[in-house]
C-alpha cells in the first residue's frame, strides 16, 4: 500500500500546478471532531390530529378515540435476537507516516437461535450495505475515492505548504433501535471529512422481519400503502406544529413546510424504535445543519389499525436484575450461557440476567471532561440481546483498576433504562457493576 501511496504521491507532485486552482477554495481549518452520534431532536410523545384543510383520507380502520398504552401491542417477545457488532478500521499512511485516510466502519451481525435462516438473510443484506459504503455507489464517495482525494490533498500541501488538514476520515455506526419476535429496525450514522470547513453527515435507516429476513418497506407494513404513507405524513406534519418553537424555526426556510415534511413518509428515513415509527430528514434538509436534525416519534398508540397488527412492539412483563461474577467462582452447570464475547485478553467473566431484562447493550465506554461537562459515553457498539431471562453473557475482557471502559446498558419492563460501568472493587478485587453517574477523580 505504501509503494502505490508513494506513486500516487510523485505524480501528484508533477500535476500539482494543474490542480492548485480547484484547491484554492479549501479553506484552512482545523478537522472538525466527529459529532455524537445523538442530534438535537424534536420528539413529541402524543399525537395531534391533522389540519382539516389537509386532510386526506386515512385507512378505514384507524380508530377515531386514543388507544390505551396498554392495548398498543401485535409482535410477540418471540425468539432471541442477539446481534454481534465488529468494527473494521484502515488507516492509510505515506512514506512518512503521515496519515491521509481513516476509513472504519461498523457490520452487525443477527444471529436467531430458532430461525437460522431469517438471520442470514438478514445478514447477507447488511454486508450488502457494507460493500455500498466501501464501494461508494450510495453518497459518501467510497474508499478508493477518498483515498484518491486524500493522497492529492496532501501533494497539494506538500508542494505548496498551504496550512491544510492532511487526514481526511469516513466513520459510519450502527445501532439497534428495536428487536423482537417480529421486527429488527438498525440506524446506521455516517459522518465524512474530505476536506473544507466542515464533514458531511447522514442517517439512514433499514428494518428487517425477524421471521422472514425480507427488508421491509412502507408498502409491506398496511395491505393499503397509499393510505398509510398519507397518514403518516399528516401525523407528521401535526407533530411538528404541536412543537411551535420549531414549527416557527423551520417555516423560516423556503418553500411548503407540510410539503417538506411529509416529503420525509419515504425509504431510508424510518425506523421502529420502542416507542413508535420514528421519521427523520437529511442533515440540513429542514434546517441548517449547525443546528441539528429534528426526529419525529408516531407512537404505537397511533398506529394501531394503522400498520399491520404484528409490527407493532411485544407487550414486556417481568423484571430482573443485571449482576457481574468470576467465571473460576461460578459452579459447573449453574449458568445458562447465551454466547461469548471476546473484548481482549484478559479475565473469563459472565454478565448474569436474574429475572428478565430488555435490550441489553455492551459497549465501549470513554469519559467525557470539558467544560465542566462529566460523563461516560458509549464509543464502540459491541453487542445487543433484545432480552436476556435467566442467563448469563460470557465475556473475555481486561478489566482496568483505574477507569472503565465499558458499559452495559439495559431496560426494564416499563422502558426505563440503567447504564453501569464494569469495574474492579477497591476494597477486595471482586467484580462490580458501578453507576455510570460516578465521577472520575485525579
Amino acid at each position: 500500500m505504501k509503494k502505490i501511496l508513494c506513486a500516487l504521491l510523485c505524480i501528484c507532485m508533477v500535476f500539482s500546478f494543474c490542480a492548485c486552482a480547484g484547491l484554492d477554495t479549501i479553506k484552512n481549518t482545523e478537522l472538525p471532531p466527529l459529532p455524537t452520534p445523538e442530534p438535537t431532536a424534536a420528539e413529541t410523545a402524543a399525537p395531534v390530529q391533522p389540519d382539516e384543510q389537509t386532510a386526506a383520507p386515512v385507512p378505514s380502520e384507524k380508530p377515531h378515540e386514543s388507544v390505551p398504552a396498554e392495548q398498543a401491542f401485535g409482535a410477540e417477545l418471540g425468539d432471541r435476537v442477539v446481534v454481534y457488532t465488529k468494527k473494521t478500521q484502515e488507516d492509510f499512511e505515506v512514506p512518512d507516516g503521515t496519515v491521509i485516510l481513516s476509513f472504519s466502519y461498523e457490520t452487525p451481525t443477527v444471529k436467531i437461535e430458532e430461525r437460522p435462516e431469517a438471520a442470514e438473510e438478514i445478514n447477507e443484506q447488511l454486508r450488502l450495505l457494507d460493500e455500498i459504503y466501501i464501494s461508494g455507489s450510495g453518497n459518501e464517495g467510497g474508499k478508493s475515492h477518498l483515498l484518491e482525494e486524500a493522497t492529492d490533498n496532501y501533494g497539494h500541501v506538500m508542494y505548496t505548504g498551504a496550512d491544510l488538514n492532511t487526514s481526511f476520515t469516513s466513520a459510519r455506526t450502527v445501532n439497534v433501535m428495536r428487536a423482537d419476535g417480529s421486527v429488527v429496525s438498525f440506524r446506521y450514522w455516517t459522518s465524512v471529512y474530505a476536506g473544507g470547513a466542515r464533514d458531511r453527515r447522514s442517517y439512514v435507516a433499514y428494518s428487517f422481519s425477524t421471521k422472514t429476513g425480507e427488508k421491509l418497506s412502507l408498502d409491506s407494513l398496511s395491505g393499503d400503502s397509499e393510505s398509510l404513507k398519507t397518514y403518516l405524513a399528516e401525523e407528521l406534519i401535526a407533530l411538528a406544529k404541536a412543537d411551535e418553537e420549531l414549527y416557527a424555526q423551520l417555516q423560516q426556510g423556503e418553500g411548503d413546510m407540510n410539503v417538506a415534511i411529509a416529503a420525509l413518509v419515504r425509504e431510508g428515513n424510518w425506523y421502529f424504535s420502542n416507542e413508535g415509527m420514528v421519521f427523520f430528514p437529511a442533515w440540513g434538509e429542514l434546517r441548517p445543519e449547525e443546528e441539528g436534525i429534528p426526529i419525529f416519534t408516531i407512537p404505537y398508540t397511533s398506529l394501531v389499525g394503522v400498520i399491520d397488527e404484528q409490527f407493532l412492539p411485544a407487550a414486556r412483563e417481568g423484571d430482573g436484575t443485571l449482576g457481574v461474577v468470576r467465571l473460576n467462582e461460578v459452579e459447573d452447570g449453574t449458568v445458562w450461557s447465551i454466547g461469548r464475547l471476546n473484548i481482549s485478553e484478559g479475565e473469563e467473566l459472565y454478565l448474569t440476567a436474574e429475572g428478565t431484562i430488555y435490550d441489553v447493550a455492551v459497549s465501549r465506554a470513554s469519559y467525557f471532561d470539558q467544560g465542566g461537562e462529566k460523563n461516560f459515553y458509549e464509543t464502540e457498539r459491541l453487542w445487543y440481546a433484545s432480552y436476556m431471562t435467566d442467563c448469563a453473557l460470557q465475556l473475555s475482557v481486561l478489566v482496568p483498576g483505574g477507569m472503565p471502559d465499558l458499559m452495559i446498558r439495559y431496560t426494564d419492563s416499563s422502558g426505563e433504562e440503567s447504564r453501569v460501568l464494569l469495574s474492579e472493587s477497591g476494597v477486595d478485587g471482586g467484580l462490580v457493576l458501578v453507576d455510570d453517574t460516578i465521577q472520575a477523580v485525579g
